[in-house]
């Protein structure tokens, strides 16, 4: 076998520049880029937060080959998702810019919780050429031979971060067994925080929402009681000027206005994406009674709900019925409650214009839409006579005087409240009640439908007794009326009501809704109406 000789390479050196390793040892001064954080907003880590940026800024000074980018700094933010750090993501984005040599950092659990995000930052950030600096960890990521030990350290951290959301779950469910309640008054319209850190009613913003109730038991959509709100120029508990559906239909839904509350109704399902889920049965939920002053009494509010249910379902009016009667609608009323009594389904508006000029008319809508075959002898109506009919039998419901009679008793059960003496604090005890019971009234008048202006004689008369009241009030020394001064009073105001006109001259949507349940046609010259207290009337159309 014969020996292979190694024959020797030539390899001529060619040495580095010296000028320009002296150039890039003496470099132009690193820009440094501090990043601190602190996730709480105690006093504790306020001051923290504090301390690492007074550190770095003086840290930097004292450092000739650096000089200070700008401090950034995410206040109350927790680690385990960048979306929400701002200054971090604003760091970010001045690195790639190219405005930042080195990020300097007190550990990395400052850094990041997140294992995958914080990986992934570094290596974003080396592969720019900029280096993050761990102070505690004692770690340069751009002298790291491998990421092994970094790894660790993120993972450490999240692992930290994992343990302590468990036990801040944990103290959070402990509280709500407790029923202890978290109230947000940034979004919680209608309450504010009171001296002794409990919620007190904020009467200004308690109106709102009762208006809001109240509309919506009157028949308005969401979207009409959100534009008249736009329109009066009322803010939302934030302050702003723009009302959504979802925000309405919120405090619709919100059992705190009767003051209770449903504790867990979400929770946060990602510790690390911190997406918040509804709560369908995963995790218990913690009803609290009686908790806070309430906006809004039970009874309404169970109303508001029932009102809500029926809207959002859809149902055929009968076994004959092709059509559902489909999504609410605030426009007209008679879209929901007029209904054919051929085959069940409901009357849907029409116009036409013969010669230029606009027709309104209702007809029966399995007709319309499947002809005779399923509906062959339902009328066709038109809008003004069906107004007419409709006005005709309310004003023959109120000629009834329900009204009147819930009204009559109402002022005189404040007249005649027991009460041994008309001394001085009683006069004050009836004045406080008759100016509660006042507005009561006012709840009354809207349940019968009825308008403001057709019972304005008895709230002056009303009025005209607190009047009286104060006036006694006045006087050192008072004469106890007797039970004939009652009566005579009584029968003054009942004179007065007896002699009001209320009937009512023209339709009304909301009057409408509020006042009849169903609008049965049963034939081309008669409608059964039924009233939402049971009251039936067969009522004529005139053509």
């Amino acid at each position: 076998m014969i020996a292979q000789q190694r024959v020797a390479k030539n390899v001529t050196i060619m040495p580095a520049d010296p000028v320009l390793i002296q150039r890039d040892i003496r470099k132009k001064r690193l820009r440094v880029a501090p990043y601190c954080r602190v996730s709480t907003d105690s006093d504790e880590q306020l001051n923290s937060y504090e301390a690492q940026i007074e550190y770095y800024t003086a840290k930097i000074q004292d450092n000739p080959e650096w000089t200070m980018v700008r401090m950034y700094a995410d206040e109350g933010i927790s680690g385990t998702s960048m979306k929400k750090r701002k200054e971090f993501l604003k760091l970010i984005a001045d690195c790639k810019k190219g405005k930042v040599d080195l990020v300097i950092t007190k550990s990395v659990t400052r850094f990041a919780r997140n294992t995958v995000e914080g990986l992934q930052t570094v290596r974003q950030l080396k592969n720019l050429g900029i280096g993050v600096y761990f102070e505690k960890e004692n770690v340069n990521t751009l002298n790291m031979d491998n990421e092994m030990l970094l790894t660790f350290f993120f993972t450490q951290a999240q692992a930290e971060s994992e343990s302590l959301s468990g036990n801040v779950k944990w103290g959070h469910r402990k509280n709500f067994q407790d029923g202890k309640v978290y109230y947000h008054y940034d979004s919680f319209l209608g309450y504010k925080k009171g001296e002794d850190g409990k919620p007190v009613v904020d009467e200004e913003q308690a109106q709102v929402v009762r208006r809001i109730y109240s509309q919506y038991l009157m028949g308005y959509s969401v979207r009409k009681i959100c534009s008249g709100l736009e329109a009066d120029g009322v803010k939302t508990a934030r302050g702003t000027d723009e009302w959504h559906d979802s925000t309405v239909q919120g405090i619709l839904r919100n059992e705190k206005y009767i003051g209770d509350a449903i504790l867990q109704k979400t929770y946060v399902a990602d510790l690390f994406n911190h997406r918040t889920k509804k709560n369908m049965g995963e995790l218990p939920k913690y009803y609290v009674h009686d908790c806070h002053p309430a906006i809004i009494d039970r009874a309404t509010f169970q109303k508001v709900q029932e009102e809500i249910a029926r809207r959002a379902g859809k149902r055929k009016t009968s076994s004959k019925a092709k059509t559902e009667l489909g999504k609410y609608s605030g426009k007209y009323a008679l879209s929901e409650i007029l209904i054919c009594g051929e085959c069940g389904s409901p009357y849907r508006r029409q116009t036409y214009m013969p010669r230029g000029e606009k027709i309104h008319v209702w007809r029966c809508l399995s007709r319309m839409e499947h002809g005779k075959r399923i509906c062959k002898h339902s009328p066709t109506f038109k809008e003004e006579a069906l107004h007419s009919a409709i006005v005709a039998a309310m004003n023959e419901m109120f000629s009834q005087q329900a009204a009147r009679d819930v009204l009559r008793e109402s002022v005189a059960a404040v007249l005649a409240s027991a009460q041994p003496e008309m001394t001085l604090p009683a006069v004050k005890s009836k004045i406080a009640a008759l100016e509660a019971r006042y507005k009561e009234l006012l709840d009354l008048v809207m349940a019968y439908s009825a308008r403001f202006e057709d019972f304005e004689d008895e709230f002056r008369t009303t009025n005209e007794i607190i009047a009286d009241l104060k006036s006694l009030q006045t006087k050192l020394e008072l004469e106890q009326p007797s039970t004939t001064d009652l009566d005579r009073r009584m029968e003054q105001i009942s004179s007065t009501i007896d002699h009001l006109d209320a009937s009512i001259t023209a339709y009304d949507d909301i009057r409408t809704r509020q006042l009849i349940s169903t609008i049965k046609v049963l034939d081309k010259e008669t409608l059964q109406i039924r009233f939402k207290d049971g009251t039936e009337i067969t009522q004529s159309i005139e053509k």
